[in-house]
């Protein structure tokens, strides 16, 4: 048991991850498949990869389950105009007769014939995953929507690993400050997030990106003695980045902490002896990494397997010269993009009836709220002394701004088409769900903003207004979240009305 960490509070984080389970149990079962963000290209994905599947020239077409799966289960309700909400969808197709079921199947065959998934030479750990999991849910003798619904089970697993280990390493760093190492569990439980309520590697990046953020932390505060750490830390960075690249952020906090860990060795130790043990760490990162570019190249002809993708999506590079053109350059567009980005990193991008699940209201919150309480945690880093509190902050402004500037970065790359996202007219890479992976360094900021901003009142009353203030986030989290998803829980096709 870690210093200032009872029992009590050990059981009450342990609750906080169950009921976060649950919360992601209950959403991911309402929303009827197959969400609109690609999922059913990451479904395609997980039936590939469950069948050893490894990316070749000729393996883009979809898999003949996936059309079955998308006659079967999939939803019209995403696509409908609003107007056509009143009337309602038709009923799904496992309530019609045979012979009109079996006409919505092949449809869905001919419709998919027609195109390709594009997500086949992306980066295999997420799909890997999923793929053993669709294997294990064959195992217990699922099959159909059950079967389906399985998948996105997984994100209950990650959301209840996510919670306790943010927990784990927070009390290691804040043992004396309740309100940050509590803070974030509370906030873990109610965030709205959708990325964890259908299959996508967005859920499985939280997981990975804490995990290897504060392992490599942890290292850099207190130097192992074996190699062990080390390897764990570079494989949970690598496994982060082979499950997406926007996890990009991780890699520069294993650079700065590596510096760091150099420059500030315990005394006794070499610098040749502590450079060996975080080759170790690189090594397991680059091995993973530069191995799967590698047979990228040799088997598709491009390094990092992104070019099919672009292509479909119909997008451009742009010559260096121009990118200085981009918008982003302006106040005005630089407002777009960061005003468009955090609403979608709370709440995530989802639609129904062609209309985004988003408030006005709530969206104003999460803009304001978000950047006082990051304004107040830039100037608390100034006064939050040396330890492993400081290093931790400082980690997260690292993580944090070097996953913006990725999504910038994007931003600026690309010409884009006409009718995408990001589009000609809006050429912003603003998808939060896409650095869903520094979501707790961010909590930790913005929980340090709150401290920060009730810091000046008396004694007494600054932890008490700081805790009401948390209570108010979760308020506007919970009931603008309810209220957005209440006519999903009552569709016809989601997981509480399969046969």
């Amino acid at each position: 048991m870690m210093l200032g960490v009872g029992r009590r509070e050990e059981h009450l984080v342990v609750g906080l991850a169950a009921l976060a389970a649950i919360r992601v149990f209950l959403f991911a079962a309402a929303f009827p498949f197959f969400s609109p963000i690609d999922e059913h290209r990451h479904v395609d994905m997980a039936i590939k990869y469950s069948r050893g599947y490894l990316p070749r020239p000729d393996s883009a077409a979809y898999e003949p389950e996936t059309a079955t799966f998308l006659g079967m289960y999939g939803t019209p309700e995403y696509h409908l105009r609003p107007w056509q909400r009143e009337a309602g969808a038709a009923p799904p197709a496992w309530k019609r007769r045979a012979d009109a079921m079996l006409e919505k199947i092949e449809g869905s065959r001919a419709f998919l014939a027609r195109r390709r998934n594009l997500e086949v030479y992306q980066p295999p750990f997420h799909y890997a995953l999923t793929g053993a999991w669709f294997n294990l849910g064959r195992w217990f003798g699922l099959e159909g929507g059950r079967l389906l619904y399985w998948l996105r089970g997984l994100n209950v697993l990650m959301i209840f690993a996510l919670v306790l280990t943010a927990h784990k390493f927070l009390r290691e760093a804040f043992p004396t400050n309740a309100f940050v190492r509590l803070g974030v569990p509370v906030l873990l439980t109610v965030f709205p997030q959708d990325a964890f309520y259908y299959v996508t590697q967005d859920a499985l990046s939280p997981l990975l990106f804490a995990g290897g953020f504060f392992t490599v932390l942890r290292l850099a505060q207190s130097p192992g003695s074996s190699s062990g750490p080390y390897i764990a830390a570079g494989l949970l960075t690598s496994a982060a980045m082979l499950t997406k690249y926007t996890n990009l952020g991780l890699l520069v906090v294993c650079a700065l902490c590596t510096t760091h860990a150099l420059v500030h060795r315990p005394e006794g130790r070499t610098l040749r002896g502590e450079a060996g043990h975080w080759l170790w760490l690189w090594l397991m990162i680059s091995v993973p990494l530069a191995g799967w570019w590698v047979r990228n190249h040799l088997v598709l002809g491009d390094w990092l397997g992104t070019s099919f993708k672009l292509d479909g999506m119909g997008w451009g590079t742009k010559p260096f010269a121009e990118l200085w053109d981009h918008p982003l350059f302006t106040p005005s567009g630089l407002a777009v993009f960061v005003t468009d980005l955090i609403p979608r990193f709370w709440r995530g991008q989802l639609a129904w009836y062609r209309t985004t699940l988003s408030w006005s209201g709530a969206d104003l919150f999460y803009i304001a709220s978000t950047g006082v309480f990051l304004l107040g945690a830039a100037l608390g880093l100034r006064r939050s002394g040396r330890g492993a509190g400081r290093l931790l902050e400082g980690m997260s402004w690292a993580a944090l701004l070097s996953s913006v500037a990725c999504l910038a970065g994007l931003s600026l790359m690309f010409v884009y088409g006409e009718k995408t996202d990001p589009s000609e007219a809006r050429p912003y890479f603003s998808h939060g769900r896409l650095i869903s992976g520094v979501l707790v360094p961010a909590l930790v900021l913005y929980l340090r903003g709150i401290q920060v901003a009730t810091s000046r009142l008396p004694a007494r009353a600054g932890p008490a207004a700081a805790w009401i203030c948390l209570g108010l986030v979760v308020g506007v989290v919970v009931i603008s979240e309810v209220a957005l998803s209440r006519d999903v829980f009552l569709s016809g096709y989601n997981w509480y009305h399969l046969p």
